[in-house]
């Protein structure tokens, strides 16, 4: 475990392996009910959490070369957000484009730790391993009602590019793509 040099004292950061599955399961499921719970009507939104969150799954995720999940934790490991990035290969929707593209597929923090680092320093894990893996482009998909995110990726260099649909149940709503360009010399690209 690394210890994070601008963040609080107590802030760690941590590679997840396919052994921390059950608990990024449970981590990805409450941080999704305490981002979209209140939104989105049940049973469709324990439905939607029940499919995504499968701890089988994610542990054959965790195996592959193409995954890294990065996991902030406080001084007592207790989990505070996590970053889930994936090599996308050829899958990138319309209007993202580069020879080597890499998706954040999750990105949630504990709203007690917002505005604390924690998304800065997870944003910056991601941005390092997708340069390092030789990424020339970093994109996402954000609820278009999500003001906090769509101001923080903003802030990390991220632009909307286009729009897809993200079905919850009966529910359809319509997420920003956004992406971001890596290793562009002197633009907000670099690491």
């Amino acid at each position: 475990m690394m210890k994070v040099e601008h963040a609080p004292p107590a802030f760690l950061l941590r590679r997840c392996a396919p052994v921390d599955a059950a608990d990024l399961v449970t981590l990805g499921a409450r941080l999704f009910m305490q981002a979209y719970g209140a939104a989105h009507p049940e049973p469709d939104v324990r439905a939607h959490v029940t499919l995504t969150f499968d701890r089988e799954r994610l542990a054959a995720e965790l195996a592959t070369p193409e995954v890294s999940v990065f996991l902030a934790e406080d001084a007592d490991r207790a989990p505070l957000g996590y970053a889930y990035l994936r090599e996308s290969g050829a899958t990138a929707p319309a209007g993202v484009h580069g020879k080597k593209m890499f998706e954040i597929v999750r990105f949630y923090v504990d709203t007690a730790w917002h505005g604390r680092g924690v998304a800065g320093v997870l944003m910056a894990a991601c941005v390092r391993e997708a340069c390092g893996r030789g990424g020339d482009t970093l994109w996402l998909d954000v609820w278009q009602e999500a003001a906090r995110p769509i101001a923080f990726y903003r802030r990390q260099g991220f632009d909307v590019v286009g729009t897809v649909p993200f079905a919850i149940g009966g529910r359809t709503d319509t997420d920003y793509i956004m992406v971001r360009r890596l290793g562009v010399q002197g633009g907000a690209g670099n690491p």
